[in-house]
């Protein structure tokens, strides 16, 4: 820019100077001296500018010898560049593929080809990955995808089409290698030994417990696992997430083998284990595993209970009936732990489960009787409507008794009496989904429980006392026990020992099924207090109408698998009294050869019912059931199945029988299940299962195949699930800071010495708080501390979550 600007200066100069020099010569010639002086200027100024411009031309021929050197530089690392761009697509191990809006691969470079090994140009997503295609259809921008054996991070440009994957195969390798060495522990206990052995000598109870111990060391052995006993029935193994995939494979056959032991030596002895994997603290970690052997152990033992860290409880075995008690020591330790509750409680609330059967109405009058002998205030919440047929008959005899009928109750009654410290006892129910009154469960804050049915999963929680023994007859059976330890002088009238009587001998159909000798005990008992024989044959008798239909019924009979009996009902006809199932299950165990029954029957325009019964100790019904949403004990359990047919449920029990003991399976499949199976695994869940009934899973919609395609698209969804509960948990925390420290003032008329004319409710404090901090809260979650009736100053808390809870003061002043 000088250069120039000094041309110009040099240019107009030379025309300054040029015009006066023609000025000079044409018009004024007498001044010849500044003639000269102007001409030399002239030459001077024209020279200097030519100099100028040939500078500038010498700089700018300089300047492009520089570009044009810099160009030649430029040229030569654009090959290197090329080069390195080359080595990246095709020796480095990233695989790069672009594919078109077909979702064929349009391109690939070379390292693509050799994981896939295949020309891939025009090849489609669909026959290449399914995982990959998964991606491409989703627009999943990150995954991992397994193909072959390796494994591949998946980065994905949705908007340019190309995929970019990198392997990763080791540090999956490492992961899977760490959840396989997560630490597992199990506890063994061999179930009525010390009984069983009481009738041989010394070295005979030697021998046998060794050869059962032996053969518990011997099927440990094979796992490489550390194995200490801790008592002379109780032993501790500590093992691997590897050896435990193992022994679910094996699906524990140590439990047969001790079975097969025990019968030789004419032994009611079998082992309980109970497994937890938890990557946790090993104290916590031995909860689990304890907690797991009580659950064995109240379905009536030799079976196995393993709980695995995100995964449903599984059980194995459970192949023979409950081994009966000989001794009553459990039955004096929870008499003393129900008394104890008792006298701890303000009142008491009774009830029994849904469609509630002569075991169920009568456990609950043995109860109140045992419990009224505590002076406190106790009733029985019923409602005959949601009882079967011959409880609803015995209902009406009742109300011709005042002095019993006064003492059942309906649920809103109950919900007034209902305390904090108000205890319900709940009996013949094993599951709080089967009681008859699901509010009372829900609000109790104190619950104990008396049962004989096995447990399931979906069990009580947060109970004072739980007696259950599933090798008793009937709930029945279970309080007469506890009479002479809760107080010897419990005494009820002939007509209540008949319907307890009732219970044991519906429960037994007949004393024919789960009949020991304290089942016989108990009859006793109610006998020798009134209990007749007679009135409860009446009361058991069944119409000509049913006997007709149980007759009709049974002409429908067919046998599968050369020991079942299964009758299907008319489709079209509803069964107005679901014990009617029961009974012509019953009636189907006295055709020769028939080892278990099943009998399917429409219960109501949207619901299937299935009642089982069962011979001998070979076959379990309840885990049958178990499988079809239902439960209950080992030669009786039903299940109820909406929106279905009855010839469809037929086929579901079939597929079963045929995979559990017709055909036994042949092979094992991987499922996903869509939804909770009973017995099998909760949703999401990744189980392996025989191949015929994870056919039935996936023809009936309950799962999928697990493969990785599928697997993938679970962990994505559980993935946004998560994500959206993280984002919820923030809200809640943001809430709950909002709240915390808070105060409001409530202003109350009050009366001589201070008190309040009416007590202050939850919806009062609640429309405080929003006035007067402009905060909406529910009052479903508010807590306060008690009956507000005075002034002072008192602590709510609000529970936002399980685990989040804010608090804020109320301010109880005196209106003036």
């Amino acid at each position: 820019m000088l250069y120039i600007i000094m041309a110009l200066l040099l240019f107009a100069g030379a025309v300054t100077s040029g015009y006066f020099a023609y000025y000079f010569i044409a018009v004024d010639q007498n001044n010849l001296l500044l003639l000269v002086f102007i001409i030399v200027a002239f030459i001077c100024t024209v020279s200097g500018m030519i100099l100028v411009f040939l500078y500038v031309n010498r700089k700018s021929s300089e300047d492009i010898k520089k570009l044009n050197e810099n160009l030649k530089k430029m040229r030569g690392i654009s090959y290197h560049v090329s080069k390195a761009g080359d080595q990246v697509f095709d020796e480095l191990p990233i695989s790069i593929m672009i594919y078109d809006d077909n979702l064929l691969v349009s391109w690939s470079n070379s390292y693509a080809k050799t994981i896939f090994n295949n020309a891939l140009n025009d090849y489609p997503l669909k026959s290449l990955s399914l995982d990959l295609l998964d991606c491409a259809e989703k627009g999943v921008e990150s995954a991992t995808i397994k193909y072959g054996d390796k494994s591949y991070d998946v980065v994905h440009n949705v908007k340019f089409k190309i995929f970019y994957l990198f392997d990763v195969t080791e540090r999956e390798n490492i992961q899977t290698r760490y959840n396989e060495r997560v630490t597992s522990i199990g506890i063994i206990e061999i179930d009525n030994l010390e009984e069983s052995l009481k009738r041989y000598d010394m070295q005979e109870k030697t021998n046998i417990r060794g050869q059962l111990l032996g053969e518990v060391s011997d099927w440990i052995s094979n796992y490489k696992c550390y194995l200490q006993s801790s008592s002379e029935d109780r032993m501790i193994i500590l093992f691997d997430r590897e050896a435990l995939d193992k022994m679910i494979a094996d699906k524990f056959s140590v439990l047969s083998k001790v079975r097969d032991i025990s019968q030789k030596n004419r032994l009611k002895t079998s082992i309980s284990m109970g497994i937890a994997c938890h990557d946790v603290e090993y104290d916590e970690l031995g909860s689990i595993a304890q907690t797991a052997l009580e659950l064995a152990e109240r379905r009536g033992g030799d079976q196995v209970v393993v709980n695995l860290q995100g995964e449903k409880v599984q059980f194995f075995g459970g192949n023979t009936n409950s081994l009966e008690k000989n001794t009553l020591i459990e039955a004096r330790m929870q008499a003393i732990s129900i008394k104890d509750a008792v006298e701890g409680s303000s009142n008491v609330l009774l009830m029994c489960h849904n469609f509630a059967d002569c075991d169920a109405i009568g456990s609950m009058i043995a109860a109140f009787h045992m419990v009224s002998k505590s002076n406190v205030d106790v009733k029985m919440v019923f409602d005959p409507k949601k009882a079967d047929v011959t409880v609803r008959k015995i209902y009406d005899i009742l109300k011709g008794q005042p002095d019993i009928i006064k003492n059942f109750i309906t649920l809103p009654q109950a919900l007034e009496l209902l305390k904090d410290d108000t205890l319900l006892i709940v009996t013949d129910t094993q599951s709080p989904s089967l009681v008859m009154f699901k509010e009372l469960i829900e609000q109790a804050k104190r619950l104990s429980i008396i049962d004989h049915h096995r447990a399931g999963d979906d069990g009580y929680q947060n109970y004072i006392s739980y007696y259950v023994e599933s090798s008793a007859s009937s709930a029945v059976e279970l309080v007469s026990e506890m009479f002479m330890f809760y107080d010897p002088n419990i005494s009820f009238t002939p007509l209540e020992a008949s319907i307890m009587l009732a219970g044991i001998i519906v429960d037994t159909n007949n004393f024919t099924m789960r009949s020991g000798t304290r089942t016989f005990e108990a009859a006793a008992t109610l006998k020798s207090m009134g209990a007749d024989m007679t009135f409860v044959r009446r009361l058991l008798q069944e119409s000509l109408e049913s006997e007709k239909v149980l007759a009709e019924a049974l002409t429908r009979a067919q046998i599968y698998g050369d020991k079942f009996g299964i009758i299907r009902l008319d489709e079209n006809k509803f069964v107005e009294d679901r014990t009617t199932l029961a009974k012509i299950s019953d009636k189907q165990l006295t055709i020769a050869g028939v080892e278990a029954a099943f009998t399917i029957g429409r219960i109501n325009a949207n619901l299937v019912g299935i009642s089982a019964r069962s011979l001998g100790d070979s076959i379990n019904v309840q885990t049958i059931m178990e499988q079809l949403g239902g439960g209950g004990h080992f030669n009786s359990a039903a299940s109820q199945v909406k929106d279905i047919t009855t010839e469809q449920l037929e086929e579901q029990l079939k597929e079963i029988l045929r995979v559990e003991y017709v055909e036994g399976g042949g092979g094992i499949m991987k499922v996903i299940l869509l939804e909770d199976v009973k017995g099998k695994g909760k949703k999401d869940q990744i189980i392996d299962v025989a191949n015929g009934y994870g056919n039935y899973l996936l023809t009936n919609q309950l799962a999928v195949a697990a493969t990785d395609e599928n697997i993938k698209a679970m962990e994505e969804r559980i993935a946004k699930e998560k994500k959206e509960a993280e984002n919820r948990r923030k809200l809640l925390m943001k809430f709950r800071d909002e709240i915390d420290g808070k105060s409001i003032v409530i202003k109350i008329k009050v009366g001589a010495g201070g008190k309040a004319f009416g007590s202050i409710t939850t919806k009062l404090v609640c429309d405080e708080f929003e006035a007067q901090n402009n905060i909406h809260l529910d009052k479903k979650k508010v807590e306060l501390p008690g009956e507000i009736s005075s002034i002072g100053i008192y602590t709510a808390t609000v529970k936002l979550d399980t685990d989040i809870s804010a608090q804020f003061v109320i301010n109880v002043e005196e209106k003036r």
